[in-house]
């Protein structure tokens, strides 16, 4: 199980960090890691790293691209692919903040999805210590 948390990066820390994604993600990680006596500081960092996500305007872009197909459902908040063909099973949800992703394997349909609405997309699974950039995605299917 891949769980992938997604960050909206703000331009001028996407232009500073495309080439170097591995500091990006520290940063991500440390955050991520924070004693929870260390939350508001970490919140300071974060919103200075990332953009807040317009929750209901994705929700409903998404659900309008796939609501026609087969492979996906949804169950409140939750955006669902169940893909027979290509044994994907992932699931997504929207937060103001971030958006994460539960999937059986490495890649998604919803990577694709969520590259064509925003810009600067940067997943981390902190997991399995995996990182990148929504845009680049093409490079590493």
């Amino acid at each position: 199980m891949r769980i992938y948390y997604i960050f909206s990066i703000r331009d001028e820390f996407y232009e500073l960090y495309k080439d170097y994604p591995k500091a990006l993600y520290n940063i991500l990680l440390e955050i991520y890691e924070m004693n929870k006596k260390d939350i508001e500081y970490g919140m300071t960092l974060f919103k200075q790293l990332a953009l807040p996500i317009n929750k209901y305007d994705l929700d409903r872009k998404i659900f309008n691209d796939l609501k026609d197909k087969m492979r996906y459902s949804r169950n409140n908040d939750e955006h669902i692919i169940n893909n027979l063909y290509s044994e994907e099973v992932s699931i997504m949800k929207v937060k103001n903040t971030h958006i994460v992703i539960n999937t059986i394997q490495s890649y998604t349909e919803f990577f694709e999805l969520l590259n064509k609405y925003k810009y600067f997309l940067f997943a981390c699974d902190f997991k399995n210590d995996d990182y990148f950039f929504l845009s680049r995605i093409k490079t590493l299917v």
